[in-house]
């Protein structure tokens, strides 16, 4: 899969993201990294409408899961595709062994709010407004 290097921002902004977390031993960190890495990211970006993907692992959390995948797309509807639902249709042996180790997982699909979407915040300069103490 091709990745980008850098902090340049993607020329095409997505208005919705997917967002998973998960949750695996470490005896499974191995494989489980390679399933996502080289089989899931790809099959899911060759699907119309994913914009990018990108994963994440914790470094500091209370209760949270241990890995976090952003996946960023132009709207919801590449989990409504014909592909998407042959994908999980059709389960590769890699992945039926690598689910059995997945422990916890959560799932949600968001949209922008703000800025407007297509857009992204980038300003700055800091807050110009007056800051409202909690406890005068």
């Amino acid at each position: 899969m091709a990745q980008k290097k850098g902090n340049a921002p993607s020329q095409h902004i997505g208005n919705t993201v997917l967002v998973v977390t998960m949750e695996v031993d470490a005896e499974d960190e191995e494989e489980f990294n390679k399933w996502y890495n080289e089989q899931h990211l790809p099959e899911r970006m060759a699907i119309p409408g994913y914009v990018s993907a990108r994963r994440f692992k914790l470094e500091d959390g209370n209760n949270a899961l241990k890995y976090l995948c952003i996946w960023e797309m132009d709207d919801g509807s590449p989990l409504q595709s014909e592909i998407y639902k042959d994908q999980n249709a059709h389960p590769t042996e890699l992945y039926l062994r690598v689910n059995e180790t997945i422990k916890a997982r959560t799932r949600g699909l968001y949209h922008q709010i703000y800025p407007e979407p297509g857009t992204s915040f980038d300003d700055r300069s800091g807050f110009h407004g007056e800051r409202l103490l909690a406890h005068p």
